[in-house]
């Protein structure tokens, strides 16, 4: 019988996560794609591509974690039947997408002088700023579609998001093939066509996310409209800006937004500084992320999903649920990443000869004896993933977001701070230096959410309003 319920535990976050796992693993294909081709184009731009996409992830990330946090809302929003308000909630995580993207823009424009202040050499800083600038739009569009995926993700429709990530990634593909090497009768751009075929895709992942948003309400497949008893407001109401529910959105949010800012801009800092240890060495680095991301971001998906089923029990006082939901979490993940583990551990030779397909073998050769063991490293931290990425869910799901950002404070400061500080006063640096301390960081974020779920402070939490929890039944 325990058994059998496990089994019901597992297909029910399945249902929920397997479509934001393989939406997540398209991107991870998408970048794995950018990095082969770019690869293949040359050192230079493999090299430009690590460092510039890094930062475009690093300045992305915080307003793309506060708009997406609009999932958790919509979860508990939608978890007390409350359709109103969990299509108000993202519209406002719209219209501050809206409001943040001047910023973004005046970063692109003046991108260049940043890489030239991290000791980048003129030629390279100038392929990170066009690989740079040309990912502006697609980082506006990002950012506006992270509040329309909290809709479909929060809302249990988490297929719509493959349908859009699929046809985005596709798109990619074809044009980076096109615009990086001048193919199907279109310009060689070299890092500039990487930049534009990616900016095009993620623009028309955000379109085709309005299209299938104003079609589900209009069919109702979120649930019902609240009756006219329980919200004396029109439909057209949502549309509005409220200054309570935005703070709201902000409070919960910028925590998440911060937490992720924290861990990017760590992670930025590191490619920065292997940027400087020469072609080779950012190269091979390019190439073993490409290869990780191909473990790790799908657990995102898997980290979603199971949050918004977390906040969902939560608010309807399932707590016993929730937590069986998060075992079977960790039974998914932990076999997910177990099987890069081994596949990068044991078997890396056959790993890297995906890089070697289409490439100058003599070339490919010089990399390689730097690129085998940076394998090693990811086969030895990929399980910890699992841990940190699934508990973060947990805790950012329930609205224990200052506790996430708490934990990648106290994982950047002790490992990303303290080696950035043996670099700069005692000279520690290299490739294998800096790759032990993104592992080091990893387990240390993985010990400290770890750690939190069990102390149990994330039950007590939501983030709706308390007046609503107590219209929900199990």
């Amino acid at each position: 019988m325990q058994n059998s319920t496990r089994l019901q535990d597992c297909a029910e976050l399945l249902q929920t996560a397997w479509p934001l796992m393989l939406s997540t693993g398209l991107f991870s294909i998408t970048l794995f794609i950018d990095r082969l081709f770019l690869f293949q184009y040359s050192d230079a731009a493999a090299a430009a591509a690590m460092s510039a996409g890094t930062l475009f992830w690093s300045v992305t990330c915080m307003p793309v974690g506060i708009c997406g946090y609009t999932s958790t809302f919509v979860a508990q929003y939608l978890g007390v039947r409350r359709l109103d308000k969990a299509l108000h909630v993202v519209w406002q995580g719209c219209l501050l997408a809206i409001a943040l993207m001047p910023l973004l823009i005046a970063l692109g424009l003046y991108s260049y002088w940043l890489f030239r202040a991290f000791g980048h050499a003129e030629g390279l800083a100038k392929y990170e700023y066009d690989f740079f600038l040309g990912l502006v739009p697609g980082a506006c569009a990002t950012i506006l579609a992270s509040a329309l995926v909290g809709l479909f993700a929060g809302g249990g429709r988490a297929i719509v998001l493959l349908y859009c990530d699929g046809l985005a990634t596709l798109t990619n593909v074809v044009l980076d093939y096109a615009l990086i090497f001048g193919n199907l009768g279109a310009p060689e751009l070299g890092v500039q066509g990487a930049a534009l075929a990616s900016s095009i895709s993620l623009i028309l992942k955000c379109v085709l996310l309005v299209v299938f948003a104003v079609v589900f309400i209009r069919r109702g497949k979120f649930g019902p409209w609240p009756s006219e008893s329980i919200v004396h407001a029109r439909a057209s109401s949502v549309l509005t800006f409220d200054r309570t529910l935005m703070q709201r959105l902000l409070h919960y949010g910028w925590p998440a937004g911060v937490s992720v800012v924290a861990e990017a801009w760590s992670f930025a800092i590191i490619m920065m500084i292997v940027g400087n240890l020469g072609e080779q060495a950012a190269a091979a680095t390019t190439l073993a992320l490409g290869v990780n991301v191909l473990a790790f971001i799908p657990l995102i998906g898997l980290g979603i999903a199971v949050g918004v089923l977390v906040g969902k029990y939560l608010v309807q006082q399932q707590v016993d649920r929730a937590h069986r939901v998060i075992q079977a979490a960790l039974i998914i993940g932990i076999a997910y990443s177990s099987v890069f583990a081994v596949l990068y551990g044991l078997f890396p030779e056959y790993v890297m000869n995906i890089y070697a397909i289409g490439n100058d073998p003599e070339r490919f050769e010089a990399i390689r004896p730097q690129l085998k063991p940076l394998l090693y490293f990811i086969a030895a931290y990929c399980v910890f993933d699992a841990f940190q990425v699934i508990f973060a869910g947990v805790l950012k799901g329930a609205g224990d977001t200052m506790m996430v950002l708490l934990g990648h404070a106290v994982a950047g400061i002790g490992t990303v701070g303290l080696a950035v500080l043996g670099h700069l006063l005692l000279g520690w640096d290299g490739l294998y230096y800096w790759w032990s301390v993104i592992s080091i960081w990893v387990i240390v974020l993985a010990i400290f959410f770890t750690t939190r779920y069990l102390q149990g402070g994330w039950k007590q939490k939501r983030v709706i309003e308390p007046d609503l929890i107590g219209d929900a039944t199990p």
